[in-house]
């Protein structure tokens, strides 16, 4: 089997979400996915996934999107940023404030390469937890995210 490459298993996981769940072929290297609806088709749809061969990603809880938000938001260096980021990730509607705050204070950008840095953690432990080779992007020191401060 060829080795997955985990960046473009980190880009598969970012798209994991409630309505459907991400299976990986070991034999063939590829995903595929099952919608988790009542409408998505006919019981045969999920027959194919029930092969050795598939395995589960991981689903959107295990990934925990909001974990990885906190762990950002405790990342930056700047006092002030990162109280209006941890305040930003309080209560309802937490993951529209947190994008709004990020935009406001100019670390879009930071986020979404911490964001993917996340998720190739995770496709590296899926990985290792299922036996699957893999290539792993060149290592790289993740620098504290620039702060308006600077």
């Amino acid at each position: 089997m060829k080795k997955l490459d985990l960046s473009a298993a980190a880009d598969e996981f970012e798209m994991i979400s409630n309505e459907y769940r991400l299976f990986f072929n070991k034999e063939t290297g590829e995903f595929d996915y099952y919608i988790n609806s009542m409408y998505s088709g006919t019981e045969d749809d999920a027959e194919k996934f029930i092969d050795d061969a598939w395995i589960a990603a991981p689903s959107q809880q295990d990934i925990n999107e909001y974990k990885i938000m906190t762990d950002f938001a405790d990342s930056v260096t700047d006092p002030r940023v990162n109280d209006l980021l941890s305040v930003a990730l309080e209560g309802k509607g937490a993951f529209r404030r947190f994008k709004d705050t990020l935009q406001r204070v100019g670390l879009t950008d930071e986020w979404y390469a911490y964001k993917h840095d996340a998720y190739i953690d995770i496709a590296r432990e899926w990985c290792e937890e299922n036996d699957i080779p893999y290539t792993d992007p060149k290592p790289k020191e993740k620098p504290p995210p620039r702060c308006l401060a600077e």
